[in-house]
């Protein structure tokens, strides 16, 4: 019987499940940053998810795909690009009207503000794209307005596609470059840190 209490009083109770997972995500957390090579390959990894967050829209979702192969075969941390997918989720629309310029200049189109402006409020606002596309799959006569928004569409999206590869190449670029940098300037801290705990600082 004492035995049986000993053994009940010697279990800890079980932490909330939130508590466990913010230790787990700490732990996965340190165990990144302690490990040799880890700035490069988390770097690598938020490049990645600022280069596929910014295809994102273009491409209707269909570019994350990417995400697996690029961390798999590019040797990127996968958390990390996830990290830096979601965090460029605040920040993609500033770079949806550059993506759209540059694609234009390296497609040799003809894409002003004025053709998205008014391809988006015929489409979005004025008659709805599902509903122009219903009717044109029903074969409907189609009033030549959508017609030419949806030519302008098509034009317009293919250069936000092809200026989104560069601009997310770039600005992914430029972003994991700044976690390197970051990361390898707290690893060295850390490294400090601990010799001046071993010399007894």
């Amino acid at each position: 019987m004492g035995h049986r209490e000993v053994t009940e009083a010697a279990v800890k109770p079980k932490r909330p499940w939130h508590v466990r997972l913010r230790r787990k995500v700490r732990l996965d957390y340190l165990k990144i940053l302690r490990t040799k090579g880890a700035p490069a390959q988390v770097a690598r990894g938020v490049g990645y998810g600022i280069f596929v967050e910014l295809l994102f829209f273009a491409t209707i979702g269909v570019s994350i795909v990417l995400m697996y192969p690029l961390n798999k075969w590019g040797r990127g941390h996968m958390t990390a690009s996830w990290v830096g997918f979601f965090f460029m989720k605040a920040f993609a629309w500033v770079f949806i009207l550059p993506s759209i310029v540059c694609g234009a200049f390296i497609l040799g189109t003809e894409v002003s503000m004025d053709l998205v402006r008014n391809t988006v409020n015929v489409l979005g606002f004025e008659n709805g794209l599902i509903k122009i596309i219903v009717t044109w799959f029903k074969g409907a006569t189609q009033d030549p307005n959508n017609i030419s928004a949806l030519k302008d569409m098509g034009s317009f999206i293919y250069a936000w596609i092809v200026g989104g590869v560069v601009v997310g190449a770039v600005v992914g670029a430029v972003g994991g470059f700044a976690c390197w940098a970051g990361l390898s300037k707290y690893q060295a801290h850390r490294r400090e840190r601990r010799e001046q705990i071993l010399r007894g600082e």
